[in-house]
């Protein structure tokens, strides 16, 4: 490799490592506007979901009692199908971290974890509320109702972003079973008002105006409502979920409600991630002191190996971070960094055997790559083998360590031997850049 072609490959990796770390540790609102509104970038480290033992958690117990058009004989079927649901609307707005169990005889409780802040405290008690049954009438007496809420097949939110005047309307759009859609055409084939009732109360009205085949009323199953309320993609949303929670198969009233602080302190994972921040400082600066040029880079392969780590850690939605994949985070990291040493230290035995510096650093990776891979597939089976364990702790820990050996065998068996073949042409010949001596000032 020509050093110009080693510059340009330096020069359009540390571009590459600059936007990684933008990604991972920067928050920042994009300059520009996507269907006339403003959208924030959250990195990769808030993306992270955190355990009860380093985050806030909400818990809500809710009654759950049958319908009147329900025989008791259905109420355990109907309490299993509205504890899953329930899981999933909560799940479907990003609250990863949910459990949803049978509390008492009558009861529900649902705790959500990861609640970073106030504003997740109030969305998610707000998402949830307590649940009301959507009704669709051609009259101002609900008891007329021609539809409800077990006539709903899927609900959603619609954004119609309007060219002319740049601005965004937002509306829920409702499709009913395709059982339900000719009577519900007939219902409303005479056209006038429909009122939207959730539980006793109007929550809006809407004009049936002919359609463009001439029809009058719903007549294709799919309905769009449009209020006042649907000030943005958010407000629409949550009264998206309302009509979802009033889906449920059992009535929910809420009892309870309650914000659980993380067993080791609110503010313990702040100063875990500031535990580790250092103990990466430490390691860099020792691989530097230690082997100088060389020690450069293994620093630069190493902020690959965190970030890469962080993008996958933050995406699979099942990993959870708790202080047990902390201390995950940090083993791994040993073990990455352990892999490169074992590569400079047999380098710096061959240099010392009066071996030139590019061949001994070509020996090294070919000798070392048997103990990197082994080391690694150690920690994939001893992540797989936590996977199975029933403690959420060890679990986290488990798939910290799992999804970083993976990172680990790219970082040190692929980026490391590129990066190394980069930096050669700057020097092929001099070991002391790298820390490395000839004879017995080594021994």
């Amino acid at each position: 490799m020509t050093k110009n072609r080693s510059k340009c490959l330096f020069i359009l990796f540390a571009i590459i490592l600059v936007i990684c770390l933008v990604a991972s540790f920067v928050n920042f609102t994009y300059p520009f506007t996507i269907g006339g509104n403003y959208y924030s970038y959250s990195n990769f480290v808030s993306n992270v979901k955190l355990g009860e033992d380093l985050s806030n958690s909400v818990r809500i117990i809710y009654r759950a009692e049958l319908p009147e058009s329900e025989a008791q004989s259905n109420y355990d079927v109907l309490k299993e199908s509205t504890m899953s649901d329930l899981k999933k609307i909560v799940q479907d707005e990003g609250y990863r971290d949910v459990y949803v169990a049978e509390y008492g005889d009558d009861s529900i409780v649902i705790q959500v974890g990861n609640i970073l802040d106030r504003d997740d405290e109030s969305t998610v008690i707000d998402l949830i509320g307590s649940p009301a049954t959507i009704s669709f009438s051609m009259s101002t007496d609900t008891s007329e109702a021609f539809a409800g809420a077990k006539d709903i097949d899927s609900v959603s939110v619609y954004d119609y972003y309007d060219t002319t005047t740049g601005e965004t309307s937002y509306y829920v759009r409702i499709l009913f079973k395709e059982e339900m859609i000719d009577d519900i055409a007939e219902a409303t084939s005479d056209g006038g008002t429909l009122y939207i009732y959730f539980g006793d109360t109007q929550f809006t009205q809407m004009s049936l105006d002919s359609n463009s085949d001439g029809t009058t009323g719903i007549t294709n199953g799919e309905i769009y409502i449009q209020s006042d309320a649907f000030v943005d993609h958010a407000t629409a949303n949550s009264y998206a979920n309302k009509i979802k929670t009033g889906m449920l198969g059992l009535e929910l009233t809420q009892t309870d409600c309650a914000l659980i602080t993380p067993s080791y302190g609110v503010g313990a994972g702040v100063l875990l991630c500031a535990a580790i921040a250092v103990f990466v400082l430490i390691a860099f600066i020792f691989m530097i002191a230690k082997y100088k040029h060389i020690g450069w880079v293994a620093c630069f392969n190493l902020l690959f190996f965190i970030t890469l780590s962080l993008f996958f850690l933050q995406s699979i939605p099942i990993v959870h971070m708790n202080f047990a994949g902390m201390i995950g985070f940090i083993l791994a990291f040993i073990i990455a960094t352990e892999g490169m040493v074992t590569i400079f230290e047999k380098a710096k035995a061959h240099y010392q055997a009066d071996t030139k510096l590019y061949i001994s650093f070509k020996v090294a990776q070919k000798e070392s790559l048997t103990r990197i891979f082994v080391t690694n597939v150690l920690m994939l089976l001893l992540g797989l083998a936590c996977l199975f364990m029933p403690n959420m702790a060890i679990q986290s820990f488990g798939w910290v360590v799992f999804v970083m050996s993976f990172i680990s065998v790219f970082t040190n068996l692929v980026l490391m031997r590129l990066f190394i073949k980069m930096y050669l042409p700057f020097n092929s010949t001099d070991g002391k850049k790298c820390n490395f001596h000839k004879g017995g000032k080594n021994a």
